[in-house]
């Protein structure tokens, strides 16, 4: 199950149901669960376009961005049969970022630029920032969720993978 609307889906549920929760202890889980899908909605759309692009011949991308696509190291080989060359190593993983792949895929496909000064992305860091408190917990954070801070939370994801789209394949898409 990887199709981002499926995630998209289960995070507006999980909204719903907060909403008729008489437990604030349940009220508060299933805000973290709507967050948490709403962010792998994202991730989901993104990493399953890049999935798409590395079924591509491999002569469609410069080796650099091939490596970043399939989050592999590139090296410089200094010895053996391919010595003075660059090389992919399917050996070592090089994971990336999800703003990182974000970036690459609007900068490769568009030409946008500057989408961090954007209003967008200044929700996008809050949400992220909201998300890693739920996925990396700490005594010292205090976490409070409202249905609203949820609600745009959710439109946040919706707006990016609305962006991504429109700035790769150039269709916005219907949620």
């Amino acid at each position: 199950m990887s199709d981002f609307r499926k995630y998209l889906d289960f995070s507006d549920r999980f909204i719903n149901l907060a909403e008729t929760s008489s437990s604030d202890e349940e009220k508060d889980a299933l805000l973290h669960g709507s967050i948490m899908f709403a962010w792998i909605a994202i991730e989901s759309f993104v990493n399953n376009m890049i999935d798409d692009f590395n079924q591509v011949p491999p002569n469609m991308f410069p080796m650099h961005e091939r490596a970043f696509l399939l989050e592999k190291k590139l090296r410089f080989e200094d010895r053996g049969l391919d010595l003075g060359k660059f090389i992919i190593d399917d050996n070592q993983n090089e994971f990336r970022r999800l703003e990182e792949k974000i970036f690459f895929l609007i900068a490769k496909f568009s030409q946008a630029n500057n989408l961090r000064g954007d209003a967008l992305w200044q929700k996008f860091e809050s949400f992220k920032e909201k998300r890693n408190k739920i996925t990396h917990p700490r005594r010292s954070d205090e976490l409070t969720i409202a249905s609203a801070e949820t609600k745009q939370y959710f439109e946040v994801a919706k707006e990016i993978i609305n962006l991504i789209s429109v700035n790769v394949w150039k269709k916005k898409l219907d949620f």
